[in-house]
């Protein structure tokens, strides 16, 4: 209660906590209110509530900016949480703020690196050539001629975070007390996740290493780079890195006019992302534009390394059995994987569940998955609430890389609108498989192959015992000629498919064998056979499927 009373001394404190205990009123009041409305007329009020607090909370947080321009970030990808009227526009919410005073900055950098910044510097531009709520960026030119960028961290925004920290803290608590949210959501969880990116945010070396750990990885993948970072000038409040020359990837004019193939540009960003996913387990957690410049021959820059995420390997495989289930259109799948991630809460209904995403799959065209299908506003809005109604929640540490995975299909599919996630995603499997290279991916590959083949197995013996039962008058029906022919068709079709699929799985079980002995010979096998099993797995019909063509994997210039 002392802590309290002292917070409330504190004008930061009271602004932000007396701006949340007033939309709490709101709902309370609303609540007991509404038996007296019709039902359309309390929805439509719940609308307008909604839309006016997130006006006024990016309002406020603009002109506060600290970490309350962050919360309203984070907050913005938590559909399980927030409504659509309130992620819509604090998914708008920019990290853009007025800079310090360059007097204050310029001290600040003195200060960390013991020296004036003209005895560093061969120049440096006072005015920043960004600002966000945390820190600025100036740009400056070292004594031997290098262009860098000089990252300087605001002056007492250590303070500003921590009191904003304990402000949410307390709110929080207030809201698993009084509010039904905590019912269905860990807010405590959700609390710790966000402090603990915030706080790696607050440390210029562990961005650094974060910029060096993603240079390794990506040393030998063509057309990705990253800043050099100079060391001897880095600090925990001062980041000095190597500026980079380009322009953002969503200025398609400007992008147009340095007659760079956006095609290949959208694939490189792609597949980049699938690494970070898929092998390295360390990605990049904020990729929005700003943070994503192409340089003149094309080459992709990932710039900004504050925010990055984690993924362990459980969640890894479960992402490929999630991958592989919307590749199959497999309802049962998608279900079960979405689960094993922790998108499920406990009490979910996994056959109704089943059921609403067979409705969704049959929107996918049988040739691919192309992000235009599902980049319109008639299948968003009709996506958004079904999640928002069923029992789906994001599941801890996984909230930034919900919003990372949806931005980079968001700029893929600005840069090509026709593009391809199968078509895109086959070359990198097929790579991974044939590589010699221990690959963590490769095994999860493989043990989803396993699994699928499995899976084949007893839902062809389903096929052929109802055609069996059929044939020996157990059960007597009386069809359509259409649908008679039909069935035999389908027959001949599934004897074709578990004939090629076995002789797949044969030649993956005989390649992993000959590993000792003939590698390549095995590797090739392995490769052929896993192939063969998933296309046929996969097939939903009996149409013949065209091969695509691998994409090019050169750098985006033409």
């Amino acid at each position: 209660m002392r802590e309290m009373t002292r917070l409330l001394f504190n004008k930061r404190f009271r602004q932000t906590f007396f701006m949340f205990i007033g939309f709490f009123m709101q709902f309370w009041w609303l609540g007991k209110t509404k038996k007296f409305y019709h039902k359309d007329k309390v929805t439509q009020k719940y609308k307008v509530i909604y839309t006016a607090q997130a006006k006024k909370f990016a309002r406020v947080a603009v002109e506060m900016g600290g970490l309350i321009i962050k919360l309203g970030q984070f907050v913005s990808s938590r559909v399980d949480i927030l409504p659509k009227e309130y992620t819509d526009i604090l998914s708008e919410l920019q990290d853009s703020v007025a800079p310090v005073d360059s007097e204050i900055a310029v001290n600040r950098i003195e200060e960390e690196l013991s020296g004036k910044v003209s005895e560093v510097f061969d120049s440096f531009a006072k005015d920043p050539v960004a600002a966000a709520s945390l820190g600025q960026v100036h740009k400056a030119v070292l004594k031997n001629g290098e262009n860098v960028a000089v990252k300087v961290m605001r002056p007492g925004i250590e303070a500003t975070v921590a009191l904003d920290l304990t402000t949410l803290k307390i709110l929080i608590a207030f809201a698993r007390r009084f509010t039904k949210v905590g019912k269905f959501v860990d807010l405590k969880d959700v609390y710790q996740e966000f402090e603990e990116v915030i706080t790696d945010e607050l440390d210029y070396i562990k961005e650094a290493k974060n910029i060096e750990s993603f240079q390794e990885s990506f040393c030998d993948f063509p057309g990705v780079t990253t800043p050099k970072v100079y060391w001897n000038l880095t600090t925990s409040k001062v980041l000095v890195m190597e500026f980079i020359e380009g322009v953002k990837i969503n200025e398609v004019d400007k992008l147009e006019g340095m007659s760079i193939n956006k095609k290949n540009l959208a694939s490189i960003l792609y597949l980049s992302y699938l690494k970070q996913l898929m092998e390295d387990g360390f990605f990049h957690a904020d990729p929005h534009p700003g943070n994503l410049l192409v340089k003149k021959d094309g080459t992709l820059c990932y710039i900004d390394f504050g925010m990055v995420g984690n993924i362990s390997n459980a969640m890894k495989e479960n992402m490929v059995k999630l991958a592989m289930s919307i590749y199959l259109k497999d309802a049962g799948g998608i279900v079960e994987a979405f689960n094993d991630l922790g998108f499920l809460r406990k009490k979910a209904d996994k056959s109704a569940l089943t059921k609403n995403v067979k409705v969704l799959l049959t929107g996918f065209s049988e040739d691919g998955f192309k992000m235009e299908q599902i980049n319109n506003e008639g299948f968003l809005e009709e996506l958004r609430e079904f999640l928002y109604e069923q029992p789906f929640q994001i599941p801890s540490r996984t909230t930034f890389l919900g919003k990372a995975i949806m931005t980079v299909f968001s700029i893929c599919n600005g840069l090509d609108k026709e593009f391809d996630i199968i078509k895109n995603t086959k070359p990198y499997v097929e790579d991974i498989m044939s590589s010699d290279a221990v690959n963590p991916a490769k095994e999860t590959v493989l043990d989803q192959i396993k699994t699928t083949f499995l899976k084949v197995i007893p839902t062809s013996r389903k096929v052929f015992n109802l055609i069996d039962q059929l044939e020996s008058g157990e059960i007597r029906i009386h069809p359509s000629k259409a649908f008679e022919k039909n069935i035999i068709e389908q027959q001949a079709f599934q004897s074709r498919k578990i004939v090629i699929a076995m002789f797949g799985t044969g030649l993956l079980i005989a390649g992993a064998q000959l590993i000792t002995g003939h590698q390549v010979v095995s590797i090739a096998m392995m490769c052929l056979g896993g192939l063969i099993t998933i296309s046929q797995a996969g097939g939903a019909s009996g149409k013949k499927r065209r091969r695509r063509p691998h994409p090019n994997f050169r750098k985006a210039k033409e």
